[in-house]
Order: structure tokens, then sequence, then C-alpha cells
């Protein structure tokens, strides 16, 4: 049964979404920002329904923190008829927008779309990912290098997937550490410093030149 992860802060909102999705999926709630951040971290649901109004963290900061760290369908309920901030926050990563009052048949079909779409994408996670001479097979827990094979513990291996599915992009420490460890990242720098060095110095030993992760400084870190 797949999950969905449902942030609004209305308890009636709360109680209709269970109501009609509940007999199909297993819903989660969160009441505010840092509780949809907290439950997420738990474990990556398979949807979000993210309200933008919400306390302590709005949903577009919450949306924001999601596209750090996964590529899991966001669906956005808002209460705002402004087309223009609609197309905002599809391009900041949403996929898809009801509009409220919503229509209860348009929101399960919606809700059926993108996750339609998640089982295709979940075909494809078991496929090897590469970046120039790198190659990491998540099927396999294998990672080479130049044709060199590379041993990695899980919680380097994990950083490296992460890292390969988006080569170019510069993740912030604290992102790369709620997604591996599923927790927040409290006093974690140094947990996460020693994990990202001994990867470094393994794909560095394999490769006998070079570097293949480096740091952005102010920001975080990315493959090179």
């Amino acid at each position: 049964m797949a999950r969905i992860l449902a942030v609004e802060d209305h308890q009636e909102i709360q109680d209709l979404l269970a109501e009609v999705l509940g007999a199909d999926y297993e819903i989660t709630q969160a009441l505010s920002g840092p509780e949809a951040i907290a439950k997420f971290s738990e474990q990556e649901p398979d949807l979000v329904l993210l309200d933008l109004m919400l306390p302590g963290v709005t949903g577009e900061s919450v949306l924001g923190w999601i596209r750090k760290v996964s590529a899991v369908p966001v669906i956005v309920l808002t209460a705002v008829q402004d087309k223009g901030r609609t197309v905002a926050l599809l391009k900041k990563g949403a996929n898809d927008y009801v509009t409220k009052p919503f229509d209860i048949d348009e929101l399960r079909a919606r809700v059926e779309v993108q996750l339609r779409g998640r089982d295709g994408a979940r075909q494809e996670e078991g496929r090897c990912l590469s970046y120039q001479e790198l190659s990491l097979d998540p099927d396999t827990h294998q990672v080479s290098l130049g044709g060199r094979t590379v041993p990695l513990p899980k919680k380097e291996f994990a950083l490296l997937a992460i890292l390969l599915k988006r080569p170019h992009q510069v993740f912030d420490k604290a992102s790369l550490y709620e997604a591996v460890w599923e927790q927040p990242y409290n006093n974690a720098e140094n947990t996460l410093n020693v994990h990202l060095s001994n990867l470094r110095t393994k794909l560095n030993e394999a490769a006998g030149e070079g570097r293949f992760i480096v740091s952005v400084w102010g920001i975080g870190v990315r493959l090179v």
C-alpha cells in the first residue's frame, strides 16, 4: 500500500483526507512544517500532499527541503488563486496542485496519476548509476571506478548513490545526512564528515589521481 504524507494544519481537512484516501493508501498526518520534515525523514512517503500555510515552517520551505533530498511527488493544496504563484511552485519542484475547496474525485485522480508515475520511476531505480568512469549498481551493492571494484559500507554507498543521481548538484550537508541516516541533522557534522572523508579517500585511491567529491565552501559537497 502506497504511503501518503498529508501536511495540513486544519484537523477537519486532515480528517477529510483520511476518509477520502485512507481506504486505498496509508496516510500519515503532519500538522506543521517541522513535523512534516521530521516524519518525512523517518520514512520517505510515496507522495506528499502539502498545504502552503503552515505554522513553524511554510509549505514552500518544506517543498524546498524535500527537493534537496528526494524526487517524491508533491501535490500542493492551496487556497490561493494566484496563477503566477502556482507556476512558481511548479518551477520549484511541485508536481501538481489542487485548489481548495477541492473536488474529492479530482483529488483522487491527481493522486493516482502521480503514484502511477512514481511506480514507473521505481522500475528504473534498480538500474546502474554512472558518471564518467564511476558506476554504482544498487542491486548488487557494487561500485566500480575505471574497471576497479571499490568496496563501500552501507552509509558511504548511500551517500554516493545520492550524489550520482544528480552529479552536478551541490548538496548541503544537512540534507545529505537526513536522507541517509533518516534523522534530524543535530550535532551530526562530525559523523557525516568522517563518512565523506572515507568515501573520498577510497575513490581517489581507486582512481590513482584526481578528485571525485569536493566541498563547495559555505554550501555543501558535489561530484566533479
